[in-house]
C-alpha cells in the first residue's frame, strides 16, 4: 500500500472525485509543477521485470506564447532524462482534499507533440501545445545500464549493500538482509542481477512511490485493506476465471556440474486435485507439470531441497485461481498488496497481481485468490 495519511484514508472512505496532475523534474530541478493531464493510463504488473508503465497527454497554453513540445535532448518533456512525478488529486466538492503520489517515472517516449501556431504582430507565437507522453518505472534505467563485462559481487556480507552498489539507486531495505553465499559472475543485464540477489531474501524488486528501490516479499504479508461489496462498499465486482498456464504441481531445482545440468532436488504434490499421479503410479487427471528453478547462490543439496519445498507450498495454495476484480478508484492500492474480499457468499484473501487505472472512478485488478 502506498504511503498515506489519515486525511487521504478519510477522503477515500467517502464520496469523492479525482483527477491526475504531474510535476516534471530534470536532474533534481522541478521544471513544471501541478500540470493537469488528460487521457491518463497507469498500469502495474507485479509479474513483469519493469512493473509500472503508462501514458498521458498534456494540453498546454503558455502565457507567453511559448511551446513546450520537445524538440531536442534536454528539453523539459524529452525522453532523455526528465522524470514525471505523477499524482492523483482527490477532491470533495470543489475543493482538492488530498494529493497521493503514484510514483516517479522517467519519460520514455513522446509519440506525438503538436503545436498550434499563429502570427501576432509579425511574430509566430504558440497558441497551445498537445504533447503525448509515455513513461515507465525507474527500473527501466537499471535495465538499460548493462554491465560492460561479466562482473562478480564485491560486497558479500549484505545483499542490500550489493544491490545499492550495482544500481546506484536509493534503497529502502523493506525486507531483512542476508549475506551472499558465493561470488557469482553477473552477466550483461543489471536488472536480472538485482532480481537474483533479492531472490536470496525470498523477495522481488519493488519500486516505491517515492522512487526508491525496495523489495516485495514472496510470502504473503498481512492484509492491508478489506473490500466490501453491496451498498457503501468499495468492491464493485469479482469475476471468475481459471487458467492452468501458471499452475505447477512439481518443482525441480536444476544445478550445474561443468557443462551438464542435473536435478539437485524436487518436490511434488501428492494428494488433492493437483496431485501429480495416482496411488498406483499412473498419471493424475491434471498430469505432471514441472516448474524448473535454479539459483547460482544455492550451494548445497539441502538448500536446494528447502527451496523447492518452499516454492511447492506456495504453488499448492496460491496462484491457482486469478480473478478479475473491479473496485472504486483507490490510488493507495499497489501490486503485491494482500486484501480481503468480502462478498455476500463469504470472505477470502487475495494478493494483487496487476492494476489498471485511468481517469474513471473505478480501477480493474487481477488478484490471486486462496481457495478461489
Amino acid at each position: 500500500m502506498r504511503i498515506h495519511d489519515k486525511e487521504q484514508l478519510s477522503v477515500l472512505k467517502g464520496s469523492f472525485n479525482h483527477h491526475y496532475e504531474a510535476d516534471i523534474f530534470y536532474g533534481g530541478e522541478r521544471r513544471l509543477a501541478g500540470v493537469p493531464i488528460t487521457s491518463p493510463e497507469h498500469k502495474e504488473d507485479g509479474a513483469a521485470a519493469i512493473q509500472q508503465s503508462g501514458s498521458f497527454t498534456i494540453v498546454w497554453m503558455d502565457d507567453f506564447g511559448k511551446s513546450i513540445s520537445p524538440r531536442q535532448i534536454g528539453d523539459t518533456l524529452s525522453p532523455f532524462g526528465p522524470e514525471v512525478h505523477l499524482y492523483s488529486v482527490l477532491t470533495v466538492g470543489k475543493r482538492a482534499s488530498a494529493r497521493v503520489k503514484l510514483g516517479q517515472f522517467p519519460i520514455t517516449n513522446v509519440p506525438s507533440a503538436v503545436d498550434q501556431e499563429m502570427e501576432f504582430r509579425s511574430e509566430l507565437i504558440t497558441v497551445g501545445s498537445v504533447v503525448e507522453l509515455e513513461f515507465k518505472e525507474l527500473t527501466t534505467k537499471i535495465d538499460r545500464d548493462r554491465f560492460d563485462v561479466p562482473t562478480a559481487p564485491t560486497v558479500l556480507k549484505s545483499v542490500w549493500d550489493e544491490v545499492a552498489r550495482i544500481t546506484g539507486a536509493q534503497i529502502t531495505r523493506s525486507v531483512p538482509d542476508a549475506a551472499i553465499s558465493r561470488a557469482v559472475m553477473y552477466q550483461e543485464n543489471r536488472l536480472d542481477a538485482v532480481a537474483d540477489l533479492l531472490d536470496i531474501l525470498d523477495a522481488v524488486p519493488h519500486v516505491t512511490a517515492d522512487g526508491t528501490l525496495g523489495a516485495r516479499p514472496n510470502a504473503w504479508p498481512d492484509p492491508v485493506d478489506s473490500l466490501q461489496d453491496g451498498d457503501g462498499g468499495s468492491l464493485v465486482s469479482v469475476g471468475h476465471a481459471m487458467n492452468a498456464d501458471e499452475t505447477y504441481n512439481r518443482i525441480a531445482f536444476r544445478g550445474k556440474s561443468g557443462q551438464q545440468q542435473m536435478i539437485l532436488a524436487s518436490a511434488e504434490i501428492t494428494s488433492g486435485p493437483l496431485r501429480t499421479k495416482e496411488p498406483d503410479g499412473t498419471p493424475s487427471p491434471f498430469g505432471r507439470v514441472t516448474r524448473f528453478v535454479s539459483s547460482d547462490y544455492i550451494t548445497t543439496t539441502q538448500q536446494a531441497q528447502d527451496y523447492v519445498n518452499r516454492e511447492l507450498e506456495r504453488t499448492a495454495g496460491l496462484g491457482v485461481v486469478v480473478v478479475p476484480v473491479v473496485e472504486t478508484f483507490n490510488p493507495l492500492r499497489e501490486r503485491g498488496d494482500v486484501i480481503e474480499l468480502r462478498e455476500r457468499r463469504g470472505a477470502r484473501l487475495g494478493r494483487i497481481r496487476s492494476i489498471n487505472r485511468d481517469d474513471s472512478m473505478k480501477q480493474s485488478m487481477n488478484v490471486e485468490v486462496i481457495n478461489g
